[in-house]
């Protein structure tokens, strides 16, 4: 039986564009290669570096000089517009224990506040029972120890929990601990739609 829901961020509540940041870095002269990014947003998204080095890293590749702040602003393009669910969470609140799990960084989180404005953020974020965000928790899926240490701040068992989110890796991860999961892209999918005719499964 279901007695929480673990919801992902990216592409569930927001959708995210990858291709609009690697554009906007080519744009910006930025001299790392995909998977030197990488290694910086890992390091970026589980707390080991600030949004400062982040950015000022990433600036100093450029061919030629760019701020920080312009680096910020291609980082960003990432992000859309983010839907407001929050009458749906109420009603799933009801009902089940959720929480937010996400791979996420300062200035995403910062820049997905200022965007909503505090009556939606607000409201979205308090349908949660906790947040756990990447660069806080120092834990980044698909790893184990990220899923763990929900798993005891949540204090759920595995099988108590259905967890959405739009990549397969994290998918694979979750089910291996034996967390019952269902793929979802909000850019594809209907949340609202679907998500009831999943959890129904488990009734």
């Amino acid at each position: 039986m279901i007695k929480q829901i673990w919801f992902d961020f990216g592409n569930v509540f927001i959708p995210i564009f990858p291709e609009r940041t690697k554009q906007a870095f080519e744009d910006r002269g930025v001299q790392f290669t995909e998977e030197g990014i990488q290694r910086l947003n890992h390091e970026y998204e589980v707390g080991e570096i600030s949004s400062v080095q982040f950015f000022q890293e990433i600036a100093s590749s450029c061919k030629h000089l760019q701020s920080s702040s312009a680096i910020a602003h291609g980082w960003n393009e990432l992000l859309g517009e983010m839907t407001d669910p929050t009458l749906f969470l109420k009603k799933l609140g009801k009902s089940y224990d959720l929480c937010l799990v996400s791979n996420t960084n300062e200035a995403h989180i910062k820049h997905i506040r200022n965007q909503a404005g505090p009556f939606l953020w607000n409201s979205f974020v308090e349908k949660f029972e906790a947040l756990f965000l990447s660069y806080e928790i120092g834990h980044r899926k698909p790893d184990a120890s990220y899923f763990n240490y929900v798993l005891e701040h949540m204090n759920a068992q595995p099988e108590e929990v259905l967890f959405v989110d739009d990549s397969q890796a994290n998918i694979e991860a979750a089910e291996a601990l034996g967390i019952n999961t269902f793929l979802f892209n909000l850019q594809d999918q209907d949340l609202a739609k679907e998500l009831p005719a999943v959890l129904a499964k488990f009734d």
